[in-house]
């Protein structure tokens, strides 16, 4: 039975971009802080060191699950491995999980979600618990920092954009995201896997803004895997390529996976047989 028959048979909800680019990046962040640390080798020594010292040696096929995104871990181990990697509970509650579920475009609530963003974000954007006036160059300097907070703020702002109908800001912000993507990549090996879902769903939310006369305004959608075919360098576009295409052949996430590439289509094939 697939994972989707049976969750609906269970009567769970099915599990969505957001719960698998989370959790893989989650544990993505973990499992190579541990190795580079030296604390682990593989994935036994990981299943030993963190069932080490509690009473929960037979929940470690739990991480069987946990490393392909398959199930959101619970509070209890979310704590558990933050004693052991310190940090990794930062992944995993990240704010711009909770903003792309539940697409925040309220103007209050985007005001909260700024304040809330670290001091080096905050400071760039609020005054006096306000958004401050800013102007292009900010845009610029909040897009290279090439971090999830980053990535989050120019999200919640093209947001506001929309909901006060300013197009410029629409724009702007959402072209920043989609030139940003590589540079986050690069700069974070724990977003290797989950990178996937992750730009898929951001870029499923955000949109160049069009008028045309007294029509309502067109939204165009942008696809970042044209934008890495054409723009990202040879290193970082091909291991998205065969990252994807890793994912692709998982029964269990595929279907979360557009597959709109000749180039990966062909290579899935080739997977598969």
């Amino acid at each position: 039975m697939s994972l989707n028959k049976k969750e609906r048979y269970m009567g769970r909800p099915l599990r969505t971009r957001i719960d698998f680019a989370k959790t893989l990046s989650w544990y993505d962040f973990f499992h190579n802080q541990l190795i580079a640390f030296g604390k682990i080798k593989n994935d036994f020594g990981l299943a030993k060191l963190l069932c080490k010292d509690t009473e929960k040696s037979h929940e470690s096929n739990l991480f069987k699950k946990y490393k392909f995104g398959l199930s959101t871990p619970q509070q209890e181990w979310i704590d558990i491995i933050d004693s052991k990697c310190i940090g990794s509970s930062n992944i995993i509650n990240h704010s711009i999980w909770k903003n792309l579920k539940y697409r925040t475009t309220e103007e209050k609530l985007i005001l909260i979600e700024l304040n809330n963003l670290p001091n080096y974000i905050f400071e760039n954007l609020i005054i006096n618990g306000h958004i401050k006036d800013f102007n292009k160059s900010d845009l610029e300097k909040l897009a290279q920092y090439g971090s999830l907070d980053s990535l989050c703020a120019l999200y919640l702002l093209h947001q506001w954009g929309y909901s006060i109908g300013s197009t410029s800001l629409v724009n702007d912000c959402c072209s920043f995201i989609i030139n940003t993507l590589e540079l986050l990549l690069k700069r974070h090996d724990y977003l290797e896997r989950s990178h996937i879902f992750l730009f898929d769903e951001i870029c499923d939310q955000i949109f160049i803004m069009e008028l045309k006369g007294y029509n309502r305004p067109l939204k165009i959608k942008l696809n970042w895997r044209q934008y890495r075919d054409r723009n990202w360098t040879i290193e970082i576009r091909e291991k998205s390529k065969r990252t994807e295409a890793d994912l692709i052949a998982h029964p269990k996430i595929n279907h979360l996976i557009p597959c709109i590439d000749e180039n990966l289509v062909n290579l899935y094939k080739q997977i598969l047989g």
